[in-house]
């Protein structure tokens, strides 16, 4: 039951996520919105209960005095709203209408200033016509639930196995960006310390899952690029880091400075940002601005790093100093920031956007390697042998028909390590008894790669066209 709890929760905080991102009536968000009423429903059946009831206490989501780890990872978004609502938590009566839902996720994205307290709260539902939704007093004093340990879950706390989900890991991280993202645009206090600590547990999950994270790599969020961009690019800049055995505070500032690089995108309006037409002259030089704009945004920042500005402001320049902004001639350009841009560049060719298809990886790296002068030439070659023509998280499917994962690059570009993930005909294998297998084996001579997949899923099913 704990984790069917979980799943109806963290299907409200995606809910609302996606909300922020397009408008109430998107197909995405009614899709969340009948799914979490469904998930809902089939608590009360099986609990014989008629009310569902989330507390939250310093932070965190609490059902039955136990603090819920994973939604509260991807769900600040939510605890922010309900702190803005000044209640202690919320309940959903058996019945809970879907206008409700859609209701209470719109206000989630209008609200903008927090109440004076529960009672306003609650008279602001009452002129929304939210009736079977139900705001509650602070949440305190439950069994179980003791002094807040202060400290973030993913900073050195036993968590249990529910973010050994890539998809969870993956939600926490766009939910991270999004939430900067928009506290930026509306020019609210950005919360750096999230980010940071975010890239730690990205870290550490990544050291040994690299390849189910970067899976989503080929996601189609068209409307949503810029946060999945970031995600990704994080992700791409940590494995990057690892490999080459960077220490680990390294590591953790190139991976926090990932995910803030593209920060100044968000003071630019979405009609121009997924503009899928040729940018207009003033159009195109708002876009080159927001290096400059993020870094600005961030230097307004608390626990900002030097780093977080540097990637920031430089992701766009060359190795032979042209680009945007314009390069002070006192400048000097850091090796992080060199192979932030590796990635940046990387992950913008290899994935979908509104205006183009998804660029296959040898397309990528040829286009790179032809633009002379534009990426340090050892990172370049570096990042080419660690990556692989095939990178982690990629699909193929193999010369017997069969289809797998890239699970890591090869000795050779074009032979990885493939996960057997379905068979000939299309069967798809348990995950408990799928193998590994190393096309760089003298045993594994007979398989080659047929073809990447750039339209498959992690679910396994074909993006629709």
């Amino acid at each position: 039951m704990e984790r069917k709890i979980n799943d109806i929760l963290i299907l409200l905080c995606k809910g609302i996520a996606n909300r922020k991102l397009y408008f109430s009536d998107h197909p995405k968000v009614r899709n969340y919105v009948g799914t979490f009423i469904a998930g809902v429903e089939e608590y009360f059946r099986l609990s014989g209960k008629d009310e569902f009831f989330i507390g939250i206490i310093d932070g965190s989501f609490i059902f039955n005095g136990r603090r819920l780890f994973g939604p509260t990872v991807v769900g600040k978004q939510l605890i922010l709203f309900m702190d803005m609502l000044r209640c202690g938590g919320i309940s959903f009566k058996s019945g809970v209408r879907e206008e409700d839902i859609r209701r209470f996720m719109d206000l989630t994205e209008s609200l903008r200033t927090p109440l004076k307290g529960l009672q306003e709260a609650r008279e602001l539902f009452r002129r929304e016509g939210i009736e079977s939704i139900n705001l509650a007093v602070h949440y305190s004093d439950q069994p179980g639930v003791g002094p807040a340990d202060r400290k973030r879950p993913w900073e050195g706390q036993e968590i249990g196995g529910f973010l050994q989900s890539p998809t969870m890991i993956y939600q926490a991280l766009f939910d991270v960006v999004t939430q900067a993202h928009g506290d930026a645009a509306l020019d609210r206090e950005v919360d750096i310390d999230s980010a940071r600590s975010v890239s730690e547990f990205m870290l550490r999950y990544t050291r040994t899952n690299f390849a189910d994270v970067m899976q989503y790599i080929h996601y189609p969020d068209y409307e949503s690029y810029t946060v999945g961009h970031s995600v990704r690019v994080a992700s791409i800049a940590v494995f990057m880091g690892m490999r080459m055995n960077w220490k680990e505070e390294d590591i953790l500032a190139l991976g926090t400075a990932g995910i803030l690089h593209d920060i100044g995108k968000s003071k630019i309006p979405g009609e121009i940002l997924y503009k899928t037409d040729r940018l207009s002259p003033e159009e195109y030089n708002m876009i080159k601005d927001h290096p400059r704009v993020g870094a600005e945004l961030l230097l307004a920042q608390r626990d900002v790093s030097p780093l977080d500005i540097a990637a920031s402001w430089g992701h766009h320049i060359r190795f032979d100093g042209k680009g945007y902004p314009e390069k002070p001639g006192w400048a000097v350009r850091s090796p992080v920031i060199s192979l932030l841009q590796i990635c940046d560049v990387f992950e913008a060719m290899t994935a979908v956007r509104p205006y183009k298809q998804a660029m296959d990886p040898h397309s990528a790296f040829a286009l790179m390697i032809s633009d002379k002068n534009a990426f340090h030439p050892g990172l370049l070659g570096s990042f080419i042998s660690m990556v692989g023509l095939y990178p982690p998280g990629t699909y193929v499917s193999l010369s017997d028909g069969r289809t797998g994962m890239v699970t890591e690059a090869g000795r050779a570009l074009d032979r990885p390590k493939v996960r057997i993930t379905a068979m000939a005909d299309g069967t798809r294998i348990r995950e408990q008894d799928q193998h590994v297998i190393d096309l760089g084996n003298i045993s594994s001579q007979s398989l080659a790669i047929a073809r990447l997949l750039l339209n498959y899923l992690p679910e396994g099913q074909p993006i629709p066209a």
